[in-house]
């Protein structure tokens, strides 16, 4: 599909679509697992290599200011102030940092989450039990969603924190994480709340949603490519919290070197380790401000449209949707079994294959299906497109 195929109803795609390259050579449908990149984020980059070559080690005096220039970006597509919010690399390295704020050594030593987690979680709070965490697995009744209800009876005054994903990465399912935090905090117990998955395609606000802890990066759907993500923490927490897993940066004076203990900094710049990504943070800007332009309600509702016509193509052609078909309960990206109905010569995974050697770029996640997540700059004749196409492998 090129930039000019789109629907002139559709302004998001009028209005952003030109911003990003591949538009032109694919029918990119895979922005829930690496977001299309802006071309303005090339001109970043150039910005970046030419402040180290001209600057060089003069460069951090700009550079460091991005942290916060960057938070404050990110911030506010979780409706958070820049200042409760900070940069990690990855949301192993930021669930590592929380779990290290956590004593297990008592009663309070319960973890709950999901089987239907990305296994970064599962593998983090498994590897935890050496240090006393005690895991409670609540299982999904059939490998798409779990039930909210499920979670709030895992929870009891024994959990220490109820690390949840916002939106499941293989079903797009969208999980109900306020009755979550509202149980968890009755308790005394923290929620954690990976939300890869959701920003930049499911409104969130933090504040209204008492969350205590988020976590989410740029790559996805906020566009931002690898290497950078962000950490929010409450305010009530950030004071209390002191992480075993310490850097320089997260000292109040790291310039000043003293050893052998750390001093920690105020809020959350204790939680920053080593030297930042600058790269990672330059290929952040552009996306963010267009989003924090659009708007993500207004992303969310073209989101609501294009993944309702997914459903409706599945119906026509006999396909199996494997996510949530309620607005309120699912997220940006829709799974499709085209052999979930009938077996067709080609398998589901070579089905996905084929798409991408066509150029309608999916994923396959086993073992329910091929991932199709249009975003604002993709257009209904697009989603149309790549359902036709699959429909064709499976004839």
């Amino acid at each position: 599909m090129k930039g000019k195929d789109f629907n002139p109803m559709d302004e998001l795609a009028k209005k952003y679509r030109s911003h990003f390259p591949i538009l032109d050579t694919s029918c990119y449908m895979i922005s829930n697992s690496l977001g299309a990149m802006p071309r303005e984020a090339e001109d970043q980059l150039k910005h970046y290599t030419h402040e180290w070559q001209t600057d060089g080690v003069e460069a951090w005096h700009s550079w460091f200011p991005l942290v916060a220039t960057v938070s404050g970006l990110f911030g506010k597509i979780i409706g958070a102030e820049a200042r409760d919010v900070t940069l990690i690399h990855n949301l192993t390295i930021g669930s590592a940092l929380i779990a290290s704020c956590l004593d297990f050594s008592g009663k309070r030593n319960k973890v709950v989450f999901t089987d239907l987690h990305f296994p970064t979680i599962s593998y983090l709070w498994h590897g935890w039990q050496k240090y006393g965490a005690k895991i409670h697995l609540v299982k999904s009744d059939d490998g798409i969603h779990v039930g909210a209800e499920k979670i709030i009876d895992a929870i009891d005054e024994n959990t220490v924190i109820v690390p949840i994903s916002h939106v499941y990465f293989r079903s797009g399912a969208l999980q109900d994480i306020k009755s979550i935090i509202e149980k968890a905090h009755s308790v005394g117990a923290l929620v954690m709340v990976d939300s890869y998955q959701a920003a930049g395609v499911v409104p969130i606000d933090v504040k209204k949603l008492n969350v205590d802890i988020l976590a989410a990066g740029v790559l996805k759907w906020l566009c931002g490519g690898p290497g950078a993500a962000f950490l929010y923490i409450h305010p009530r927490h950030q004071e209390k919290f002191q992480p075993a897993i310490r850097g320089w940066l997260g000292d109040k004076e790291p310039f000043d070197f003293v050893m052998p203990d750390i001093n920690y900094a105020a809020g959350m710049h204790r939680f920053l380790t080593s030297s930042i990504q600058v790269p990672c943070l330059y290929t952040a800007i552009p996306a963010l401000e267009f989003m924090g332009e659009i708007g993500i309600e207004a992303i969310r509702k073209k989101s609501l449209a294009m993944t309702q016509r997914i459903f409706d193509k599945c119906d026509e052609f006999g396909f199996k949707a494997n996510t949530p078909r309620e607005a309120n309960k699912r997220g940006g990206h829709v799974t499709v079994d085209p052999n979930g109905m009938k077996q067709s010569k080609l398998s589901t995974k070579e089905i996905n294959d084929e798409l991408i050697r066509r150029r309608f770029i999916t994923d396959y996640r086993p073992p329910i299906g091929i991932r199709i997540a249009p975003h604002f700059y993709n257009t209904i004749e697009e989603v149309d497109a790549v359902m036709e196409e699959m429909r064709k492998l499976t004839t």
